[in-house]
């Protein structure tokens, strides 16, 4: 049985830190007013690919107000932490950029959208949950209790002279 023991420690620490790790796509949605637009809020949506570090789609839609109905749809990837978007989308002109963090699963987006002398901005931000932390947590924890168990049993061999 002892024979067993360490690799049966080493397999468990192994799979539940890749557990913590498994990269995969992942779609976010957020919703959020314009300021210097009365009415009008946009509802957004964007993929990322954690294992391959890209932006595969986002999707904005404007509703209310000057911008009501205005829409667009990036499938073009971008690879990186960081997506940017600039251009002319029916006489709208939309600057959008979304900065995002891997390891915590946060991000921030922002940007405007003008049309004439009409201009309204977004920003949206957000704030690591409580879930996530805790699997690097546990993980960790894992590997910490194993390394101490493996020490104890090493240093409790007979010395030998």
């Amino acid at each position: 049985m002892k024979f067993y023991f360490k690799p049966g420690i080493l397999v468990c620490v192994i799979g539940f830190s890749i557990s913590a790790f498994a990269g995969s796509v992942t779609k976010f949605d957020y919703d959020t007013n314009l300021t210097g637009v009365p009415d009008t809020t946009l509802q957004a949506t964007f993929n990322y690919n954690t294992n391959t570090d890209t932006f595969t789609k986002e999707t904005l839609t404007f509703v209310g107000g000057i911008f009501d109905g205005v829409s667009v749809t990036i499938t073009k990837p971008q690879q990186g932490d960081t997506f940017v978007f600039d251009k002319k989308v029916d006489g709208d002109t939309i600057n959008y950029t979304i900065v995002f963090n891997p390891l915590t699963g946060t991000y921030d987006a922002y940007g405007n959208i003008t049309k004439g002398r009409t201009e309204g901005s977004f920003q949206y931000n957000t704030t690591p949950e409580g879930g996530t932390q805790l699997s690097y947590l546990g993980a960790s924890g894992l590997a910490l209790f194993a390394g101490i168990l493996l020490a104890g049993k090493q240093r409790r061999q007979p010395a030998e002279n």
